[in-house]
């Protein structure tokens, strides 16, 4: 079951009887064994307490937070697991696009920091640090 956009739902109704419809609806789905899959547009996030304003990311199992982000003077698309309860979950921040053949996870924005506040910034790299890591993860392939 899909949902797109929570945020327009929440705009017409008090928080409280959003929240009860949220949580009516996903104990629905899960008692039924259907996935629910909602979207959620959010103004600002940095500073805030909750990456909902409704505070409903604590009903949800997971949360996927996509986002425009400026690297390099270019608009590029970040994607983060920032919740997925009950299981280890890549914390990475990664670039991802959309072509005709469908979504294309990239790897993470390595040597930059900041990416969610939008004020990304670049990070010095220990060479030999990050010469260790590409060195590990060539020899956890191969295993």
């Amino acid at each position: 079951m899909a949902i797109d956009s929570l945020s327009a739902l929440d705009r017409g109704v008090s928080n409280n009887s959003f929240r009860q419809f949220v949580i009516g609806v996903t104990g629905f789905a899960k008692q039924e064994e259907i996935t629910g899959f909602f979207t959620n547009t959010t103004e600002q996030f940095m500073g805030l307490h909750s990456i909902t304003e409704s505070h409903i990311s604590t009903i949800t199992d997971t949360i996927l937070m996509l986002q425009y982000v400026e690297v390099r003077g270019e608009m590029s698309r970040a994607i983060n697991v920032f919740k997925m309860r009950g299981s280890w979950h890549d914390k990475g921040i990664r670039e991802y696009t959309i072509s005709s053949h469908g979504p294309d996870i990239k790897d993470s924005f390595r040597n930059l920091e900041r990416i969610i506040s939008g004020s990304p910034t670049r990070i010095a790299v220990d060479e030999k640090s990050e010469l260790s890591r590409i060195v590990q993860a060539v020899q956890s392939d191969e295993e």
